[in-house]
């Protein structure tokens, strides 16, 4: 008889769910998303566009409207890579004009809705004539105090900074003043010196690019710091090992991809650790491990953030040919496809409305640097009601690759009877970026994105 009873129980309590009359357990409803395939513009991941600015012009200066309409191009540009050339100053002070353009590039890329990749160098010639390659550790130590006020002023449109500033291109291997071929622990040392300095100025939310996995692995032993790749635990901290991130100037060219890697274990050692830290470059020479097949297998292995657009012309018109190009547009770093969210079905003034997401990164790697969230409802008789619902979720670990499922709710105001449009928003959290919609993430789904806004549209909602 008891048994009897606890099932009559059980069919009553589902009945009433089903009807809507689940006493104090709030209803949901589903809503399923449609995935698209198009290749649009996202910050700070993506195809990047490589500039140089040498200290023979200083009247060549980045242009807002040039950083604007390649947004709207075929390569959907959101990322450049800028490269100084300090070669007139090796033995003197940098001068103000040479610093007033690095302002002013600076702010064209903010108006033009744009990030950078920076790296300052010294020469662009290996060739014996060419020496000195590199300035001497201590005017490199003075130019970087020049320059780390405009990293600091600057920091919300620098994706990353690459070294620099040691050898030929700014790559750590030609050097006249840096020890040309280090073997020593301390053959090192003025290297460390250089970084460390970096590691200061440079706003600790931004991480410093290394030409190879060595770099990173020698510097962490020779601190004390072991060898092994970054965790998730220790990921995204202000630390020298969270903020030190790799880029592969010849990627897929040959089996170590000219010297980048020295062993296997290199390989391992960026693959795990730029599941947390950035990974990009460019390719530079034709190999039989180059084509289109074997580079999207490696693109995913390392995570890949960003590529320059035009070099190695060779290497990306024979991916052009392999069919993979889209692909790799559509990839580079992250892209977030939102497969279905269920949500409170009767939202209601002054009580709680949660959502839960479930959803796909089908990119190469996370988002790198910090991203806010937040749910936004917007009356639809009055645009400019809006409430704004920060929430406490970190899209740095919405990983490749694997599925992603998280909750945001929020206590709706008193005051919000009336009919809302819900989104998801994704914004730059800094302040002068925060409310530019070109800053804002997209998610990759039909009908969702208001360019407006920056906001993703999740649903319309009556609240009561």
């Amino acid at each position: 008889m008891k048994h009897l009873l606890s099932i009559s129980l059980c069919v009553l309590m589902l009945a009433a769910c089903n009807t809507g009359d689940s006493g104090n357990i709030p209803q949901k409803d589903s809503i399923v998303y449609a995935e698209t395939d198009e290749i649009f513009a996202n910050p700070e991941r993506g195809l990047l566009i490589q500039t140089y600015y040498t200290s023979g012009n200083i009247s060549n200066r980045a242009k807002a409207t040039t950083i604007a309409d390649n947004r709207k191009s075929d390569s959907k540009i959101t990322l450049y890579l800028h490269s100084y050339y300090l070669t007139d100053y090796i033995e003197s002070d940098i001068p103000q004009e040479f610093l007033d353009r690095l302002d002013h590039n600076m702010n064209a890329l903010r108006e033009g809705g744009a990030k950078v990749v920076l790296r300052f160098s010294y020469k662009s010639n290996d060739s014996e004539s060419a020496k000195p390659w590199d300035a001497t550790p201590e005017w490199v130590s003075k130019h970087i105090d020049q320059i780390a006020p405009y990293l600091q002023k600057h920091s919300d449109v620098i994706l990353c900074l690459q070294a620099g500033f040691i050898g030929v291109w700014g790559e750590w291997y030609y050097t006249s003043n840096f020890n040309f071929q280090p073997t020593k622990d301390a053959d090192y040392e003025p290297r460390w010196e250089v970084l460390e300095h970096l590691l200061r100025v440079l706003p600790e939310d931004r991480q410093i690019a290394l030409r190879t996995p060595m770099f990173k692995k020698r510097y962490l032993r020779m601190r004390g710091l072991g060898e092994e790749p970054l965790t998730a635990e220790e990921a995204y901290m202000p630390t020298a090992k969270a903020r030190l991130c790799g880029h592969n100037d010849c990627f897929v060219a040959s089996s170590t991809d000219y010297g980048t890697y020295d062993t296997n274990k290199d390989r391992i050692f960026w693959q795990e650790d730029t599941k947390y830290t950035m990974m990009g470059g460019e390719t530079c020479a034709e190999c039989s491990l180059s084509g289109g097949e074997n580079a999207m297998k490696q693109l995913a292995l390392f995570h890949w953030t960003y590529l320059h657009r035009d070099y190695n012309k060779d290497v990306l018109d024979s991916w052009r040919e392999d069919g993979v190009w889209d692909d790799v547009c559509r990839r580079l770093g992250f892209r977030l496809v939102l497969d279905k969210m269920t949500k409170t079905k009767n939202p209601m003034a002054g009580k709680e409305f949660e959502a839960t997401f479930n959803m796909r990164n089908v990119g190469f790697a996370a988002p790198m640097n910090k991203r806010d969230v937040e749910l936004v409802f917007v009356s639809k008789d009055d645009p400019n009601k809006k409430f704004v619902y920060p929430q406490n979720v970190d899209p740095r670990f919405w990983m490749p690759e694997e599925d992603i499922t998280f909750t945001l709710s929020c206590t709706l105001d008193a005051s919000m009877a009336g009919e809302y449009n819900v989104y998801l928003n994704l914004p730059d959290p800094y302040a002068s970026l925060h409310d530019n919609p070109d800053f804002s993430i997209r998610l990759a789904n039909l009908n969702v994105w208001e360019e407006a806004t920056g906001y993703n549209l999740l649903t319309t909602v009556t609240v009561k």
